[in-house]
């Protein structure tokens, strides 16, 4: 996976600042789906065609662009020459490998994070990249594929009963963002099942759990807290962040996505340590059989001691033996070797060594 994201963005090797390439492996038809609103109606179109997505924007009114599909580079060339995007922000919408950020050009706010979801078959997290760009009157938002966690956003849009039909246009990219984090805690809580479950099978049964599946379980917290680290600290700026585009009394839902995204950091954090521990568990409980298991030898080799030292003292080529000629001696050294393995194994058990 690591290797086919690097020959992806090898694409862009020697070309200069600016130049729209698509570094995603995602194949996808591109779409858009504009909603032009205010707080009396709304319309929506859906197209292909982004000469009539742009003849259909009314300026008087608020508007939200879904671009779905990025390997078309014209629509995003021909969009971004629309909206005035420097080339270097339609770069970073197209470097699906972009660290979250947010950067104010003045007049207009980048938001570049992952959408992130729980994939049932790979069990891990699918990460897609979404970007959004927020105008005065405007909002584009970027994705690479089709689905994505927005439809009761559009739904309660189409149905008047969105506060973002009455508000500027950055509560509808909060509300957007909103969602996307909410996710976040789906994705937690999957990985804290899968946690739950490997301390289950570990305190039942060593052998029911191996370390590849805590190293997989510490590598998917490890992706998360990647995607999520820095747009915290990124949405931190935002809150100090003395911009015209955001509304004063947007700042306080932005305060509630950092607490949201604080909450994550801190239930990342308490995973990975209790993974830690798991591991720390599971050495533990390796060393403890391979004591037992050492234990039990060195036990059976000590009571075979003497025995043995019998066995050679009578297994020596001497003429003269002791009790060599009597009939009854071969029984009653066997009885002596039997009666001294039965008296070291009852001593032993009875200092609990067993």
């Amino acid at each position: 996976m690591a290797a086919e994201k690097i020959r992806n963005y090898r694409k862009k090797a020697g070309l200069p600042p600016g130049s729209l390439v698509y570094t995603g492996s995602v194949e996808s038809e591109s779409k858009l789906d504009l909603f032009s609103f205010d707080s009396a109606s709304i319309e929506r179109m859906q197209s292909d065609d982004v000469e009539q997505i742009i003849n259909g924007i009314s300026p008087a009114r608020n508007y939200w662009i879904n671009i779905t599909g990025l390997n078309n580079t014209s629509i995003i060339s021909k969009l971004g020459a629309h909206h005035y995007i420097h080339p270097l922000l339609l770069e970073d919408i197209l470097n699906t490998e972009s660290v979250p950020k947010i950067e104010n050009t003045g007049d207009m706010l980048f938001i570049c994070m992952k959408m992130l979801t729980w994939d049932q078959k790979s069990a891990g997290i699918d990460a897609e990249q979404i970007s959004f760009i927020i105008g005065e009157k405007h909002l584009l938002s970027f994705q690479e594929r089709e689905g994505d966690v927005f439809n009761p956003v559009r739904e309660r849009l189409l149905n008047g009963v969105s506060k973002a039909r009455e508000k500027s246009i950055d509560f509808l990219a909060y509300i957007l963002i909103d969602k996307i984090i909410d996710n976040y805690f789906l994705v937690l809580e999957k990985i804290e099942d899968r946690i739950e479950q490997a301390e289950m099978e570990l305190l039942r049964d060593t052998d029911r759990i191996t370390p590849l599946e805590m190293m997989r379980l510490k590598k998917q917290l490890i992706l998360l807290r990647k995607y999520v680290y820095p747009l915290r600290d990124e949405i931190r700026k935002l809150q100090h962040d003395d911009s015209k585009l955001i509304d004063r009394k947007t700042i306080k839902y932005i305060n509630d996505l950092y607490d949201h995204l604080q909450n994550i950091v801190q239930n990342i954090e308490g995973f990975r340590d209790t993974i830690t521990g798991l591991m720390e568990l599971y050495s533990a409980s390796l060393s403890n059989r391979m004591n037992s298991v050492m234990k039990t030898l060195t036990m059976i080799g000590a009571i075979f001691i003497p025995l043995t030292f019998i066995a050679g003292i009578y297994g020596m080529n001497f003429d003269y033996m002791p009790e060599l000629t009597y009939p009854w001696a071969y029984p009653a050294v066997m009885l002596l070797m039997l009666a001294l393995a039965l008296g070291m194994f009852f001593y032993m058990k009875s200092r609990k060594w067993f």
